[in-house]
């Protein structure tokens, strides 16, 4: 008979048989033959880097506009001029939207810039609920000027440390072409749906900066798109702001999105999901990967 203890090894071995790589539990052995690079890890092209670097200092300027406009706010606000403080709030939120799908690429800076009061539960009266939105809901609805100076300060700081990210990061050209593909969708989840600015209204001008932000993009990488599809993309792009300037008041600010009929709405629906689908497809077209895995 048996010892005891070797007498449970034994059954040991019958429930618990020994592990081989048969078993798929170990980790594969990586080698220049099967390895991909994990997601982030692929360099962009140096063909890209000119116009990635061209269209970053763009972004920069952009945000550096915002923050001027913003800026204009609390001075308006502290000498008690609300409808200048409300004229500036919807420029300054116009030229942050020209890059704000840019702006997600720096972890949780547009929720904390631009999160709406429905993202919390206790709406308004969250004490996370600041920025952009929070701004808006002062000006707009409450009219109170003190607080709302108190936030263009606050708002103001933010965007100026956010540029600063901005400046001594580096763009990647797989979110570059996913960030043109974002704006699109961005209209058609909000702001054609009147949910981006819930009390100035001002949706429209937040739809001609996003479509601006997108050909921004493509004018960039205008070199590498084949000519067909960019003859379409930007078709497309003169259709929809056609259709807006139906809406255009004087220096670029736009009618209340309330005003927008019923068939200009769902032609802009249209035209904003066809071009969400033809700038999917550059991501295949200049051959850029945006999803990485280890082959099998």
């Amino acid at each position: 008979m048996l010892p005891r203890k070797l007498t449970f090894i034994a059954l040991g071995l019958i429930f618990f048989p020994l592990l081989s790589p048969a078993h798929g539990l170990r980790a594969p052995i990586i080698t220049d033959s099967n390895a991909v690079p994990a997601k982030g890890d692929i360099p962009t092209p140096s063909k890209y880097l000119p116009a990635i670097r061209a269209y970053q200092s763009e972004v920069v300027q952009k945000l550096n506009t915002t923050q001027r406009y913003v800026q204009h706010i609390a001075e308006a606000a502290q000498s008690g001029d609300l409808q200048t403080a409300q004229h500036n709030y919807i420029l300054a939120h116009q030229h942050y939207e020209q890059v704000r799908t840019i702006i997600q690429l720096f972890a949780n800076a547009d929720e904390t810039i631009n999160s709406r009061a429905d993202y919390y539960l206790d709406g308004v009266n969250d004490h996370a609920f600041v920025g952009f939105h929070r701004l808006e809901y002062d000006l707009f609805s409450r009219k109170n000027l003190t607080d709302a100076h108190n936030q263009a300060i606050a708002l103001h700081y933010k965007l100026a440390d956010l540029q600063k990210r901005v400046s001594n990061d580096e763009l990647e050209i797989a979110k570059i072409i996913q960030s043109a593909a974002d704006f699109p969708e961005m209209i058609l989840k909000t702001k054609l749906m009147g949910l981006e600015n819930q009390y100035s209204h001002s949706d429209l001008a937040d739809i001609e900066a996003n479509i601006q932000g997108s050909a921004l993009i493509i004018r960039y990488l205008r070199p590498f798109i084949p000519a067909t599809q960019y003859s379409r993309i930007n078709q497309n792009y003169q259709q929809i702001f056609n259709i807006l300037k139906k809406y255009q008041l004087s220096q670029g600010q736009y009618q209340s999105f309330e005003l927008l009929s019923q068939s200009d709405h769902d032609q802009l629906y249209s035209l904003v999901s066809e071009l969400a689908q033809l700038l999917a497809e550059l991501r295949s077209q200049l051959g850029v990967q945006v999803y990485y895995k280890y082959k099998h």
